[in-house]
């Protein structure tokens, strides 16, 4: 048998070099999976970006909604603290988004206590809704925002003007307070377009008299008022207590004559069309008042609490 030949090497063959350390291949990734995890991030980002959007939205709805309690706080009148919606059994009447609690009528069975905010606006809102609705030249503002008109910018003074079309009544009934808790001090602001005059009328020696300027100053601009004069008003004087003596730092008169003076100017301006600045209440209808406004709660469907101390 014929052994096979061996392949001689020729000058020109050469051998294969082998690589003593192989480079590893690097395989280049799926460029769907680039996309895929670059869109998740971009997701994720998004989601960071709307998670933050949503709680810049949150927080001004938040802001509009404290806005929009704020204001409906002050229609209903704050008396003499938050308005509280979860005491049923305490609410002796609901009129007009106003509810009168049995501590607030208790002010009203005690010759010794004044009146508080609540009870103010509650009375307001009557003569508002019932005794003067055919009134349309009338306008009795609200305690609760009367309070603040001193402390609102320009923006929200116009726009509560605008919005209760105050520039169309002929007759604006303010209730000034500078404390309207049951013994802070009540007078009556009234602004009459026809006489182009503030009207001021204060039980109490005009001891109101700055507030009143401060808060006619404030409603130029908005009520184009400018050429109004501040009038004091002649009114029936309430009994100031002797110094010294026990309660004498209370005023428990000056809301019952604020509201009489309310109702007694209101009544004169509807049917004369003009006010005057000598408008006289009699005494009687100040003592008489407290067991009109019981009457009054009565006849709305009210419960009356039993009185303190009893």
């Amino acid at each position: 048998m014929l052994a096979p030949k061996k392949l001689l090497k020729t000058k020109n063959q050469v051998e294969p070099l082998q690589d003593k350390n192989p480079r590893r291949v690097k395989t280049k990734p799926n460029a769907k999976g680039k996309v895929k995890e670059k869109e998740r991030g971009k997701f994720k980002e998004k989601g960071k970006f709307q998670a933050k959007g949503n709680g810049k939205s949150k927080n001004k709805n938040k802001n509009r909604d404290s806005n929009t309690s704020t204001s409906l706080s002050l229609e209903r009148g704050s008396g003499d603290g938050p308005h509280q919606v979860g005491q049923q059994s305490l609410v002796a009447l609901r009129f007009m988004d106003i509810s009168l609690r049995h501590s607030d009528v208790q002010l009203l069975q005690s010759a010794h206590e004044g009146v508080n905010e609540r009870l103010v606006a509650f009375y307001y809102a009557y003569l508002q809704h019932r005794r003067y609705r055919s009134e349309s030249d009338l306008h009795f503002l609200n305690p609760g925002l009367a309070a603040r008109l001193r402390h609102m910018d320009m923006r929200h003074l116009w726009a509560m003007v605008r919005d209760r079309r105050l520039n169309e009544k002929q007759f604006i009934l303010v209730p000034l307070s500078t404390h309207p808790r049951p013994h802070g001090h009540w007078s009556l602001l009234l602004i009459s377009r026809p006489d182009s005059k503030f009207y001021h009328y204060d039980s109490l020696d005009n001891c109101h008299s700055p507030l009143a300027a401060s808060v006619s100053e404030t409603l130029r601009a908005p009520l184009e008022a400018w050429k109004f004069a501040l009038v004091t008003g002649r009114c029936l004087q309430q009994e100031r207590q002797a110094a010294g003596k026990e309660g004498s730092g209370r005023d428990p008169a000056s809301g019952i004559h604020l509201m009489c003076m309310t109702d007694h100017v209101a009544d004169y301006v509807a049917r004369c069309g003009y006010a005057t600045s000598s408008l006289l209440i009699a005494v009687d209808q100040i003592a008489a008042m407290r067991t009109h406004l019981v009457e009054l709660i009565l006849s709305l469907g009210g419960i009356l609490p039993s009185k303190r101390g009893h």
